[in-house]
Order: C-alpha cells, then sequence, then structure tokens
C-alpha cells in the first residue's frame, strides 16, 4: 500500500533482526519490515518510514550512510540503535 507507515529493523544478523521484529510487532506498531543495510531502501518500497532500528553490530560507516539516508527521505524520522545488552543507545 502506497504511504503505508512502515518500521525498518536493520540488523546485519538474521535471527536478531527477527526477534526485535517481533518484540516491536508484539507492542501493537505499525507493519515491520527487516532488511540489511544494503538493500533497505528496495525493501521500503513505497511505505513511508515510522523509524529505523539499527542493529549494533554494523560498522560505523555503514551507520553513518543509512543516518544519512534517513535524513534525506524525512529528517524527522525516529532512529533508534539496539545493542545486545539492550535498547537505546
Amino acid at each position: 500500500m502506497i504511504g503505508e507507515r512502515l518500521i525498518m529493523v536493520i540488523e546485519g544478523r538474521e535471527a536478531r533482526g527477527q526477534n526485535l521484529k517481533e518484540l516491536i510487532e508484539f507492542m501493537d506498531a505499525p507493519r515491520v519490515r527487516i532488511a540489511a543495510p544494503d538493500n533497505w531502501l528496495k525493501r521500503l518500497g513505497d511505505c513511508r518510514l515510522a523509524a529505523i532500528f539499527l542493529g549494533d553490530d554494523l560498522e560505523p560507516d555503514v551507520i553513518d550512510g543509512l543516518i544519512t539516508d534517513v535524513g534525506e527521505i524525512d529528517p524527522n524520522t525516529p532512529i533508534v540503535m539496539v545493542s545486545a545488552d539492550g535498547v537505546g543507545h
């Protein structure tokens, strides 16, 4: 659906991304989709970003690039860093 709000989980480890996706969905969030750093825009499609969750396993230059890309789409999109120890660095 065009314009549908979507939360994107960008995580290098698929199992961890799936766990986080399930947790977010459990909180009755809008649609959640998992993507790797190199295909998240394709996976976003025509949806609007509600938020981005980034795994801490991503390289700093990849994180910088993702933040720049998200800012170009919508600078008001919340970006949450997720660590193995918990959420919210």
